[in-house]
């Protein structure tokens, strides 16, 4: 599960980096996002864009936001089965958050990283939706995966994170859905 991830790169580097023609934001606010904030995501209809998204999919009766979705039913369940064939993004991470329970209701937060990479990708999908002064708005959740053998002793979860060599594919709404899947569990 992810539940609070870090972006603190320059608004430049993330531009540089995934290639963005057309952005919505000339700043974010940098540091650690919680769910129901707003994020910069990348996504791609016709170009190549930057949008600031609220993280988690809104339920209804004031049931709590859905932040992830699950890689293993994400193709069937139908509040994600929709965007999961055209509607895919990518979360920019300097890090992600996990905490390992050490038992005792104690639990500690591990920032986890990649080794070689400032900023690096997790897959997302999103929608949009009407706020409470209806405008029209975009909603984000990361896809999780079992966790790889590097963070298994801290959770059994972990986000998505898209190679960078498959970050056109991924947001390429054309792309198959096994091409998909197979990212999706090349993973594992």
């Amino acid at each position: 599960m992810c539940g609070r991830f870090q972006l603190d790169s320059d608004i430049r580097e993330i531009i540089e980096t995934y290639k963005i023609v057309e952005k919505d934001i000339d700043e974010y606010d940098r540091g650690d996002f919680y769910p129901s904030q707003n994020a910069p995501i990348v996504v791609q209809d016709k170009k190549r864009a930057l949008r600031l998204a609220k993280w988690g999919f809104d339920l209804k009766d004031n049931k709590p936001l859905v932040i992830n979705a699950r890689a293993e039913s994400i193709m069937n369940k139908p509040m994600f089965k929709n965007s999961i064939y055209s509607a895919r993004c990518i979360i920019p991470v300097n890090l992600f958050y996990e905490w390992k329970d050490e038992g005792r209701i104690k639990k500690v937060k591990h920032g986890i990283r990649l080794k070689k990479k400032n900023l690096f990708s997790l897959g997302g999908i999103y929608k949009m939706y009407i706020d409470e002064n209806l405008n029209k708005r975009l909603a984000f959740t990361i896809i999780t995966t079992e966790a790889d053998e590097a963070i298994r002793d801290i959770h059994s979860r972990m986000p998505l994170i898209i190679k960078d060599s498959l970050v056109d594919c991924w947001l390429n709404s054309n792309t198959s859905i096994k091409a998909i899947e197979e990212i999706i569990y090349s993973n594992r």
